[in-house]
């Protein structure tokens, strides 16, 4: 993911030691999808883009949904949130209201 002065990652989330995700984009073109998130096997070693549908624009912040062993991700950002049913390799739309944070305390409770 490509950094700026208003681009880049803006979250990271790991679901364990080995597996994590991150997202963001750049915040002066919320809208632009693509190349917006990236996932992890080997603690943040290396990296690679997700391979299905991407995020729908930039997204300030991303979580893991407790009790689905690290495959249902929400992303949030100020144009719309997104969830992946995958692990994040493929992202849909939730809705258009914008969020800055996310978190999860379990399935059931955002």
């Amino acid at each position: 993911m490509a950094g700026t002065a208003s681009s880049g990652i803006f979250s990271l989330a790991f679901v364990d030691a080995a597996r994590g995700i991150a997202v963001g984009g750049d915040s002066k073109e919320p809208g632009r999808a693509g190349g917006l998130a990236a996932l992890t096997t080997d603690g943040g070693r290396t990296w690679r883009r997700p391979s299905g549908r991407p995020l729908g624009g930039y997204r300030s912040a991303v979580a893991y949904v407790p009790g689905t062993q690290g495959r249902t991700v929400v992303a949030v950002g100020p144009t719309g949130s997104d969830i992946s049913l995958d692990g994040g390799e493929n992202w849909k739309p939730l809705g258009t209201k914008g969020f800055h944070s996310a978190g999860f305390a379990s399935p059931a409770a955002g």
